[in-house]
């Protein structure tokens, strides 16, 4: 007996189109993360230059228009097509979805700093009578301690990578968009993070800094 008529359980036509829909699932859920829900935890943005905003819009339509391309058209997209691949797609989902959990608990560690801040802030304005959240907090800086934190300096980038690499493998490792996207995630971030390193080494001295490493534990 059908709970609901040809979806539950769902005729192969409504399986077909609940299969499609399903592969769009894990960008879209980090897009709806990273682009929506992101910016409104924030306790507060640093101002980004205009080239880096430009840049980072150019990336994003090149990536969105070549993976959404795979996805629709060019990839595989009959159920022959997907054969044997099923074990790949189980396996990338569980590597996509704890990228994504670690990503937004380090992000939350991030945020953290700043929350505890203006709360800082917010109790010592009261004890001298001013008015509440006066004072920017968006230049407090501290060494986070918690999760992957204890062991490398940029955990949510590592994260991101981890994520992706999901991605690729939901996608099989001929998704070319795919394995480009992790590529060129890994050549613009890692830089980064090592830059960042030495900057919190130099902020905040080597000892408390200690063993930890800009992104990959035990190695860089």
């Amino acid at each position: 007996m059908a709970i609901i008529e040809t979806w539950i359980p769902p005729s192969r036509e409504h399986w077909d189109f609940l299969l499609w829909l399903w592969q769009f699932y894990p960008i879209t859920t980090h897009y709806i993360y990273r682009a929506v829900i992101g910016p409104l935890l924030n306790p507060s943005m640093s101002p980004i230059h205009p080239i880096i905003f430009l840049s980072a819009i150019t990336f994003q339509l090149v990536n969105a228009i070549s993976i959404g391309g795979w996805l629709a058209s060019y990839g595989p997209l009959t159920s022959k097509d997907w054969e044997g691949h099923a074990e790949w797609i189980e396996v990338g989902m569980v590597v996509f979805g704890l990228g994504l959990l670690s990503n937004i608990y380090h992000d939350d560690e991030l945020r953290e700093i700043r929350r505890a801040a203006a709360r800082k802030q917010d109790r010592d304005n009261i004890d001298q009578g001013q008015k509440l959240g006066n004072k920017s907090v968006a230049k407090v800086y501290m060494v986070p301690e918690n999760g992957l934190f204890r062991l490398v300096l940029y955990p949510h980038y590592l994260s991101e990578w981890i994520e992706w690499c999901g991605f690729w493998m939901i996608g099989g490792l001929g998704c070319l968009p795919a394995r480009c996207f992790v590529i060129n995630e890994v050549a613009s971030m890692l830089p980064r993070a090592v830059n960042g390193r030495q900057w919190y080494v130099e902020r905040f001295g080597k000892d408390k800094i200690g063993a930890r490493k800009a992104v990959i534990p035990w190695t860089l």
